[in-house]
């Protein structure tokens, strides 16, 4: 080959890398990083390259893809949301490469039960349904038990359903189903003061039958006013041994396995509390604070009978008379 050949081959070759720099350093603005940034399913590493140079993570694509190419990682470099704030080049790689995204944030909203839990949680793609109710079932409650003292009256055969604080946690990398009920116990455990601890005791009831009870005012009624009135009817029916008659507890039953329609007065379940007197077999949600309170520190009254009304207004009746004219008034004439 003529030196003039070897010229031009070499000035070409000088041109196509010229080129490539001018693509991956300069075809973006540099601009401060963001919080998070998201690396998106399906994306290759020269896509990550570009997104990460636009975001200002890196000030060179050319050396990132020159740090991941080397490792055999091109493929590797995991989808989901990333903190590299102030981490360097060798650190951002390894992030990426592990998967170690930022800290999920899940909300459990009062009166969730256990299946709408495990269902949010599996749609923020943190862990299985299948898994989390495994934790929040009865095994798990079992495993538990031994570190919570407010556990100590669950049945047997009881899962965790009443004991998931409601609240939002920031989940720690790599948390399971397990670690995500132990956060809502602590929860639940500092929630739970000594002071309620001691006025439970006083009452004669346990803290499992106070999360029941608080379970039904949370799905029933809506203020705290009247959470602590309707505590105190249905506190009262018990003594009375009248049924509680709370639909809240059918529509448990079958959520959790009846079939779908209207309502079955008549189903043979201890969720039944029209058909079997006292409390249903457990709590048939997770209770707000409020609903817990409203359990611990009911008011009496010489209401024995309530409705909600359609605007969501709570009607108390003295008697079983008045209280079938209230329901023509507000539920069957609207």
């Amino acid at each position: 080959m003529s030196f003039k050949k070897i010229l031009i081959s070499t000035g070409f070759v000088l041109v196509v890398l010229a080129a490539l720099v001018l693509f991956f350093e300069f075809d973006v603005a540099y601009r401060n990083p963001g919080d998070t940034i998201t690396i998106l399913r399906g994306q290759n590493a020269l896509q990550i390259a570009n997104d990460l140079k636009a975001e200002g993570y890196i000030a060179s694509k050319a050396v990132f893809l020159a740090k991941v190419f080397p490792r055999g990682d091109l493929r590797q470099l995991k989808a989901g949301e990333y903190d590299l704030n102030g981490l360097d080049l060798d650190r951002i790689v390894e992030r990426l490469v592990s998967g170690k995204t930022v800290a999920a944030n899940i909300t459990i909203i009062p009166g969730w039960n256990i299946e709408d839990i495990a269902a949010s949680l599996a749609t923020a793609k943190v862990v299985a349904a299948s898994d989390f109710e495994a934790a929040a079932g009865p095994d798990g409650a079992a495993a538990q038990k031994g570190e919570y003292d407010f556990l100590a009256s669950l049945p047997a055969a009881a899962g965790l359903e009443g004991f998931l604080a409601p609240d939002t946690y920031q989940l720690p990398d790599d948390a399971g189903a397990v670690d995500i009920t132990k956060l809502a116990l602590d929860n639940f455990d500092r929630n739970l003061t000594v002071a309620m601890r001691a006025d439970i005791s006083a009452s004669k009831r346990t803290v499992f039958e106070v999360v029941t009870m608080a379970s039904l005012l949370e799905m029933e009624v809506k203020t705290l006013d009247d959470k602590k009135l309707v505590a105190g009817i249905l506190w009262k029916r018990l003594v009375a041994g009248m049924p509680l008659q709370v639909d809240s507890t059918l529509l448990y039953y079958k959520v959790t396995g009846a079939a779908s329609g209207v309502i079955n007065k008549e189903s043979d379940s201890k969720y039944n509390t029209y058909r079997y007197a006292g409390l249903p077999a457990g709590p048939i949600c997770n209770p707000g604070l409020e609903s817990i309170e409203a359990a611990i520190y009911p008011v009496e009254s010489e209401f024995w009978y309530y409705l909600s009304a359609k605007d969501g207004t709570t009607i108390f009746s003295r008697n079983y008379g008045d209280h079938l004219i209230n329901k023509a008034k507000y539920i069957d004439n609207q």
